[in-house]
C-alpha cells in the first residue's frame, strides 16, 4: 500500500523517528523533507553533523562518547518538550536501535509514575516531590546511563516551578503540566527503513558534492564502507517495539506496517 508519509508525519503525535539504511540511501534528504512538513514541532538529530560541527570531519575516536552524549541529550530534550525527533543516522543493527527504544521506554516509565502522582496531590506538592525525587535519582544512579533523562526531566520540573512563581492567577492545577506528562507517556517510536540496493547507495554517495569536503580530511573507499554496512544490516521488525514501520524502496514508494 502506497502511503503519504508526509501527511502521516504532519499529523503524528510527538515521537522519535528512527531512519534505518545504508549510507547513500537518501536518509538525510528524507529527514529534511520531514522537517519541512512540520518545522515548528520537529527536530532533526544527525550524529554526522554533530561530528562535523565539532571536528570538521576529523573524527576523533577518543571523543566518541562526547559526540553520542550531545546527540542523546538533544533527542531527550526534544521529546520531553513535545517535539517529533528525526534521528538521521544509519541505525543498521537491532542493538543500536535498541538504545533509542530503551531511552523512550524509560522516559515513558518516569512520566507515567509522575502522572499518577500528579492526580493524587496538590500541584505545588507534586512539583516539590518531583524535584526532590529527580535530584535523588541523579545522585544515586550507579550506571549513569539514565542521568541525562533525569536531568532533562529536572529542567522540565523547574520550568513548571518557575512559571508557578510568575505574578499571574493560576488554577489549582495547570492543564498544561498534565498534558505535558501525558504526551511523554505516549511518545511514539517510529522506524523508516530505506530498502535501497547497494549499487544505488554507492552511486549516490560517490556523487555526493559533500565528498569534496570529506576528501580534504581523508579519502574514503565508499564501496568497501557500504559493503561492510550491508553485511551488518539487520532490517527492522515490528517486534523491536516500534509502533509502526515505514519501508521506502528505490522508486520512492512507501509501505507501512503497524503493531
Amino acid at each position: 500500500m502506497d502511503i503519504n508519509i508526509g501527511k502521516d508525519f504532519e499529523n503524528a503525535h510527538p515521537g522519535i523517528w528512527l531512519l534505518v539504511g545504508l549510507v547513500g540511501a537518501g536518509k538525510t534528504t528524507f529527514a529534511q523533507h520531514l522537517w519541512s512538513v512540520s518545522p515548528d514541532r520537529t527536530i532533526r538529530s544527525s550524529l554526522d553533523e554533530i561530528i562535523q560541527m565539532m571536528s570538521f570531519y576529523n573524527y576523533e575516536p577518543k571523543m566518541h562518547s562526547f559526540y553520542i552524549g550531545v546527540e542523546r541529550t538533544s533527542i531527550i530534550d526534544g521529546l520531553i518538550n513535545g517535539y517529533k525527533v528525526v534521528v538521521d543516522r544509519t541505525n543498521i543493527t537491532r542493538s543500536i536501535r535498541g538504545q533509542f527504544i530503551s531511552l523512550v521506554t524509560k522516559m515513558r516509565e518516569i512520566a507515567k509514575r509522575y502522572l499518577k502522582l500528579y492526580d493524587t496531590v496538590k500541584e505545588d506538592t507534586f512539583i516539590e516531590r518531583c524535584e526532590r525525587d529527580l535530584i535523588e535519582s541523579i545522585l544515586i544512579e550507579e550506571s549513569r546511563e539514565n542521568i541525562d533523562i533525569y536531568s532533562s526531566f529536572l529542567k522540565l520540573v523547574r520550568n513548571w516551578k518557575a512559571k508557578r512563581k510568575e505574578p499571574e492567577l493560576f488554577p489549582e492545577k495547570s492543564p498544561s503540566i498534565r498534558k505535558n506528562l501525558k504526551d511523554i507517556t505516549e511518545i511514539e517510536i517510529v522506524c523508516v527503513y530505506f530498502d535501497i540496493p547497494f549499487k544505488i547507495c554507492l552511486m549516490r554517495r560517490i556523487h555526493d558534492p559533500f565528498n569534496i569536503l570529506r576528501d580534504r580530511v581523508k579519502k574514503v573507499d565508499w564501496k568497501a564502507v557500504i559493503k561492510k554496512m550491508e553485511r551488518q544490516l539487520e532490517p527492522p521488525t515490528i517486534n523491536e517495539n516500534f509502533d509502526r514501520i515505514y519501508t521506502v524502496d528505490h522508486t520512492g514508494k512507501v509501505t507501512r506496517k503497524t503493531l
